[in-house]
């Protein structure tokens, strides 16, 4: 970028979208070590199962944006889907990148993240089978579930009592109503885009839910209502845009 970073406070969650993904092909490793490499201590992903109950981490249901018209996660075996290059859709020079699992980015980051971790299709045993992987590496302090889907969240909570838990919505979903629902299955964070942000939907939030994290952030101006408007944290492609006021940050937890 060619403006310093915006710097923002130090409980302030900047969370790396699927990592670095304004610069490497989303949710590969090479995202992960680049947001790694910007300082940022948080990341967002998203997880699907394989066809034999894989976690896999990769946005799309099916692949043809990556480059494989007609592959369908939930279809494929995990040996099938890390054959593929998950880079060269994006660059050349990411050719041969490979799609993760939550297992594989666990292996290597631990405890140097904090995760937040995206359902993005409901599927019988999905939210048992990220508990078990978020447990079997000892990371459920440096770990939230997401989802836009309310009944995968819902799962969630009835599987593990003290998991945070987020609520991604939509545009017209940032009400009191969904606020209510939120606090029903106990939610951590609500998640609107930010441009529905305001001093007043914020501060009503805030009555009820420890923290408002925004989503869709695009630009420096969307960055700049979320700080104003007394948000807590946002997912951005461009994790070097910000930056905490002070010393490296310890993790959030």
């Amino acid at each position: 970028m060619t403006q310093p970073p915006v710097l923002v406070p130090l409980g302030f969650r900047i969370i790396a979208h699927r990592g670095a993904s304004a610069y490497a092909p989303e949710n590969t490793m090479a995202a992960f070590l680049l947001a790694e490499r910007m300082r940022a201590r948080e990341v967002e992903l998203d997880v699907q199962l394989s066809q034999e109950g894989h976690l896999v981490i990769c946005h799309d249901w099916a692949l043809d944006r990556y480059g494989h018209p007609g592959c369908i996660v939930a279809e494929m075996t995990l040996g099938e889907l890390q054959s593929l290059d998950m880079g060269s859709w994006f660059s050349p020079e990411f050719r041969d990148e490979k799609m993760l699992t939550l297992d594989e980015l666990f292996n290597h980051f631990g405890e140097r993240f904090t995760y937040h971790v995206e359902i993005k299709e409901p599927a019988p045993e999905v939210e048992k089978a990220v508990l078990g992987v978020i447990s079997s590496h000892g990371l459920q302090s440096f770990s939230f579930i997401t989802s836009f889907h309310y009944s995968a969240l819902k799962k969630m909570r009835s599987l593990d009592s003290e998991i945070r838990i987020g609520w991604l919505v939509r545009e017209d979903r940032f009400t009191a109503d969904s606020i209510g629902l939120a606090v029903d299955i106990g939610c951590r964070q609500i998640c609107p885009p930010a441009a529905v942000l305001t001093d007043s939907n914020v501060r009503i939030a805030h009555a009820k839910i420890p923290e408002v994290r925004a989503h869709h952030v695009k630009t420096i101006e969307d960055a700049y209502r979320v700080l104003k408007t007394g948000g807590d944290g946002l997912t951005i492609n461009h994790p070097d845009w910000l930056r905490h006021h002070g010393p490296r940050p310890a993790l959030h937890r």
